[in-house]
């Protein structure tokens, strides 16, 4: 039984724990105001393209000009701070559907016909989806997509990531 138990007042020893205890969630949740969250969400989206790399096929080998295709994983960061009472940055649901609006232009077509992506490269990806996202998800921060079954990846970050 402790001292507040027992109708005795606390021992010397049981008030400092209280007040670290108190004093380390004030730390905290000063911590939290300041701090800076980022938030990743990924999306996998099959397409197919042709490239025309003439500087790296040999002279009369067009293989990159043959239509291909490759399983992607786009990742896209938000970064910011948490935000009113619920303490998050962005509601993952916002996220999804953004995610969900841009998937649906890449999977399963052929992105040579995709309005205004261009050569499908994994930069060009990259700012695709930056583009398509950066108006309606504020503190974008990167997108990467990546052809996880080769082991390339490209990122694009702003500078105050």
């Amino acid at each position: 039984m402790s001292g507040a138990e027992s109708g005795k007042p606390r021992s010397v020893r049981e008030r400092p724990l209280k007040r670290t205890a108190q004093r380390s969630n004030q730390s905290l949740a000063v911590a939290q105001t300041r701090a800076q969250f980022t938030l990743s969400r990924s999306f996998v989206f099959e397409a197919a393209h042709t490239l025309t790399r003439r500087d790296i096929d040999p002279p009369g080998i067009d293989a990159s000009r043959r239509i291909h295709g490759h399983s992607y994983r786009a990742t896209v960061e938000v970064t910011g701070h948490p935000q009113g009472e619920s303490g998050m940055v962005l509601d993952l649901a916002c996220l999804d559907a953004e995610l969900v609006r841009v998937s649906e232009r890449l999977d399963h077509r052929l992105l040579d016909d995709v309005a205004g992506l261009g050569p499908a490269t994994l930069e060009n990806l990259c700012a695709f989806i930056w583009r398509a996202l950066a108006p309606h998800l504020t503190g974008l921060s990167r997108v990467t997509v990546s052809r996880d079954a080769r082991g390339d990846a490209c990122s694009l970050t702003t500078r105050d990531a």
